[in-house]
């Protein structure tokens, strides 16, 4: 069969940039980083690695690419659950939102959070972030919200925000492991009833 007809296939049916970038995050997922190659991408796509190059001059720039992606998902995410619930059901919703999200994409949780893009700093009185982390900027702004509409002191904001992230970044940790299965499946109505019932912000 002629490769280049697999190649006009590709163009054909669907966004080969996008897919190069998904097929990307799946590749890291699957052998690492290390073993990551645009190559190995186009292969994966079945695309030639000419095709590859005409979107993406080497494999810093479809990092990036891959990085602005998932962010830009995530984002939009969270901010359709701010969006859609009351200021004192933002937390709940977002911590749903957050799980789920992983649940549905694993191959985003290690791309994304093993990434130096992110520069999460934990200070004593307060969370910093990177500022193209909008996700994260998402996640704080609309968690405070909720908590000052709960009266919840100025000074505990930063330490329940801990609290609260970890608890569902846990969760999304779990959904992501292997080794875990969960039973019903149904992570987002666990993420609900543990942040309702035992994480008493």
């Amino acid at each position: 069969m002629n490769p280049d007809v697999n190649e006009n296939k590709s163009y054909h049916f669907g966004n080969l940039k996008e897919a190069l970038i998904e097929q990307g995050i799946e590749l890291i997922h699957e052998v690492g980083i290390e073993k990551f190659s645009l190559r190995k991408v186009a292969k994966k796509v079945g695309v030639s690695a000419t095709a590859c190059y005409n979107h993406f001059e080497n494999i810093g720039e479809l990092l990036r690419e891959m990085y602005a992606y998932v962010i830009d998902k995530f984002a939009d995410t969270l901010k359709q659950a701010v969006e859609e619930n009351p200021c004192q059901y933002v937390t709940i919703s977002m911590g749903v939102a957050y799980v789920e999200f992983f649940a549905k994409y694993p191959h985003y949780f290690n791309f994304l959070f093993d990434s130096e893009y992110l520069g999460i700093q934990i200070k004593e009185t307060e969370i910093t972030w990177n500022s193209d982390c909008t996700p994260f900027e998402i996640f704080v702004n609309g968690a405070k919200r909720g908590m000052k509409e709960l009266n919840i002191d100025e000074n505990e904001l930063r330490d329940d925000l801990l609290v609260m992230w970890a608890a569902v970044h846990g969760l999304a940790a779990m959904a992501n492991m292997k080794g875990i299965q969960y039973e019903n499946g149904d992570w987002g109505a666990l993420t609900e009833r543990i942040l309702l019932n035992k994480v008493m912000l």
